[in-house]
């Protein structure tokens, strides 16, 4: 029987990532959203309690934070790929987010980044991330709170120095882009808000940037969209509660499905965007729907290994690892069911994750 309700939680905060203070961003640099597609609420329910049990986690709410978290999503995975429910994960290293936001909009702003193939922008993407770019990670941040055509001249200044620094081919390939950017702005080819991400604005009217919650959540939205056959009609997206940016959430999931009613809907791998009707969204709290709190577990076992296996500062749990290969094999991309690793080539290596990496020169986006 086929997924009706899916539920949506994140760890790791995925809010405005432009007013970070510091690129650790508060002990939490990964982000991830996790969803789960059930048909049988109760049996889930069921499930959990029985769960509880077997793994002595006491009365209440069932967190991510609690003490046998990994054993039990190991568990849980087992339960959810035996019952067929799908799970679809957006891990995302917020570095790199950041990065991919300078590479498509400071150096493909007004361009289009079909100029520019996929492959191209995400090894720009990667050398920023991998590389010591603080400064110009923070300053783009800070470009975004304070925008004006200085700061992005300046910005575009900074790194060309930086990259000119670099002996390395792909150094070549971004200052190329960079001298293009420059080129735009200083002919008035393209406006100011080219080169930064699109601004969103939440229920206290504040103006935020780079948000990985709402990326995710639009891809999940596509990736659900690409599992199903029938599409998306009749379906129900219930997203934990969320006080500061249930607006923006809302507001871009109907973008989402408009952009698709006029035929505007972007490409995109192992997610159709191009939606097949359009789902019902409703926010919870975890406290009310015990499935959202299953997604929640998802979530925070993925965050945790991840952030962990970057940082490589001790010895990854054992049991966390794991887990966490556990829901990995849970992924079927043709179908955009598992995990989604937004994480350079580098930060998948440490995690132990097989990678496959794409030469600059394939242009996946005209195949």
């Amino acid at each position: 029987m086929s997924p009706t309700s899916y539920f949506i939680d994140e760890s790791g905060h995925g809010g405005d990532l432009a007013s970070a203070k510091a690129l650790d961003f508060a002990n939490q640099p990964v982000f991830a959203l996790a969803c789960i597609g059930v048909a049988d609420e109760q049996g889930l329910a069921d499930e959990l309690e029985r769960l509880r049990v077997a793994h002595r986690c006491g009365s209440g709410e069932l967190k991510s934070d609690m003490a046998r978290l990994a054993h039990f999503v190991t568990d849980l995975a087992l339960y959810l790929e035996a019952r067929d429910c799908p799970v679809f994960i957006e891990l995302v290293d917020k570095r790199f987010f950041i990065a991919i936001h300078i590479v498509n909009n400071l150096l493909c702003g007004g361009l289009g980044t079909d100029r520019v193939p996929m492959p191209v922008r995400t090894a720009v993407a990667e050398f920023l991330t991998d590389g010591p770019s603080d400064q110009i990670l923070l300053d783009y941040m800070a470009a975004c709170r304070s925008p004006s055509i200085a700061a992005i001249r300046t910005l575009l200044q900074v790194l060309w120095i930086w990259l000119d620094a670099s002996d390395e081919e792909l150094a070549r390939m971004a200052q190329f882009l960079t001298m293009e950017a420059r080129d735009r702005l200083n002919l008035g080819e393209a406006a100011l808000e080219d080169f930064l991400p699109l601004a969103d604005r939440t229920e206290t009217d504040r103006m935020v940037w780079m948000l990985p919650n709402l990326t995710s959540l639009t891809n999940i939205y596509a990736r659900i969209n690409l599992s199903r056959p029938d599409g998306v009609d009749g379906i129900t997206l219930v997203h934990d509660e969320q006080l500061q940016y249930g607006s923006v959430l809302a507001d871009n999931k109907i973008l989402m499905e408009d952009l698709a009613r006029q035929g505007n809907a972007p490409s995109a791998l192992f997610a159709n965007y191009d939606l097949s009707g359009v789902a019902a969204l409703r926010f919870a709290a975890s406290t009310s729907e015990v499935c959202l709190q299953a997604a929640d577990l998802l979530a925070g076992c993925a965050m945790r290994f991840a952030r962990g296996a970057i940082r490589k500062r001790r010895k990854p749990d054992p049991a966390l690892r794991d887990a966490f290969f556990e829901l990995l094999g849970l992924t079927d991309a043709s179908e955009g069911r598992g995990i989604n690793l937004v994480f350079t080539y580098a930060a998948l290596e440490k995690m132990g994750v097989p990678v496959f990496r794409l030469p600059p020169w394939l242009d996946l986006d005209h195949v």
